[in-house]
């Protein structure tokens, strides 16, 4: 484990919506276990980005990953920050302050998060929501105390 932590101010790198939903939906977490290295973002902020190994990516991905049906790596999202589209196998695990998260691959261009991960098409959403392709089931209890299996809606971020 990287024992050098980079100058992270976490507030000007993820926006406060962003990390207030992080926070609600997974609390503060240990580090992982895994060294990490720096990783600058556009706004010259460093943040730590863990490096995984390709035999343990799909853990990382499953513990990650805060909702319902995770993603494979095979699978192709759009990250709607960039409005491009990537190989989940990209992903970024990135650490900031006390929350570890997954994030698009050009997260240090745009802070895409796991919440703004969309399917490139869906065809078959029969939500009633408003935004039917951002609607997602979280894992677990939110630390709000909300109920887990209502299904939220990641506002466009």
């Amino acid at each position: 484990m990287n024992t050098n932590k980079p100058d992270i101010h976490p507030e000007n790198n993820l926006g406060l919506n962003e990390r207030e939903m992080l926070m609600m939906i997974t609390g503060a977490q240990e580090r992982l276990d895994y060294p990490t290295e720096p990783l600058t973002m556009a706004n010259g902020c460093t943040v730590e980005k863990y490096v995984i190994p390709d035999e343990d990516r799909q853990k990382v991905l499953d513990a990650l990953y805060p909702f319902y049906n995770a993603p494979s790596l095979d699978d192709e999202l759009l990250d709607i920050h960039t409005n491009t589209s990537f190989k989940v196998r990209d992903y970024l695990a990135i650490r900031e302050g006390d929350l570890n998260f997954l994030a698009a691959p050009r997260y240090a261009e745009a802070v895409g998060t796991v919440l703004n991960w969309v399917p490139l098409h869906d065809d078959d959403d029969t939500t009633d929501t408003p935004f039917p392709l951002m609607a997602k089931t979280i894992k677990g209890e939110m630390r709000t105390g909300v109920n887990a299996s209502q299904k939220v809606v990641t506002p466009l971020l």
